[in-house]
């Protein structure tokens, strides 16, 4: 759970050094930000994907759960929802509070690093995706709580919550799984992590929330048909 710590600090951090530096950022700043952190994530995206060991499988895996997740429409489906939450407080009059609390909430929690950091401390006790998510929502929080305002400090119990009951069921499904499993599923989360990092980067829009089905077919195939 250390990490998950850690990231719920580098949310409170970000948020008051955002508060406290709030005149200084510009927009020049917040790109360098963005494309350093993109930068980041590639780079540990590419190392984890070099861990593959059954790599036809890990690529059958992405392929059939990015086709699952595309016509279950995953990704847009999760932010259509978050930002009607979001429409429905202000129309209710929801404070500025919740509606950085929800926003931020959102941002840090939808997402395949989340999952994936999450089920690497559980099951690997591998921090290193949740450190570097860490660092990266860090960073956002520096901006976001200028923009949406001190109920992005809210949301770090969410993130805290959220990816320590993955941890937890991380740990159900630890007993069965094989050193080959953990060495693919980590190589499957790399590549939707590289997809992250591409679109901090600007270079495509790839939907990652929609190839995590990818992750549950690869847990099946090592379960289930390999047992």
């Amino acid at each position: 759970m250390q990490a998950n710590l850690v990231n719920m600090l580098a949310i409170f951090i970000g948020c008051s050094l955002g508060r406290l530096a709030g005149r200084f950022m510009d927009k020049k700043l917040e790109d360098f930000l963005m494309t350093a952190m993109g930068l980041a994530v590639l780079y540990l995206g590419i190392d984890m994907a070099l861990k593959t060991q059954t790599a036809l499988v890990v690529i059958l895996s992405l392929v059939l759960g990015g086709i699952l997740g595309t016509k279950l429409d995953i990704e847009d489906r999760l932010y259509g929802y978050g930002n009607k939450l979001q429409a429905k407080l202000a129309k209710d009059g929801g404070t500025n509070f919740a509606t950085g609390f929800i926003g931020a909430s959102l941002l840090f929690c939808i997402g395949s690093m989340s999952i994936v950091g999450s089920l690497q401390a559980g099951l690997e006790k591998n921090y290193a995706t949740l450190y570097a998510k860490a660092i990266l929502d860090g960073t956002i929080s520096v901006v976001l709580v200028n923009t949406l305002g001190p109920g992005v400090y809210g949301s770090l119990v969410t993130v805290g919550l959220y990816q320590g009951a993955i941890v937890v069921f991380s740990k159900f499904i630890d007993p069965l799984l094989t050193p080959a499993a953990l060495a693919d599923l980590t190589g499957l989360g790399g590549l939707l992590i590289m997809a992250i990092g591409i679109n901090l980067l600007g270079l495509k829009k790839i939907k990652a929330g929609d190839m995590l089905p990818g992750l549950l077919i690869l847990l099946v195939y090592h379960i289930f048909i390999l047992a």
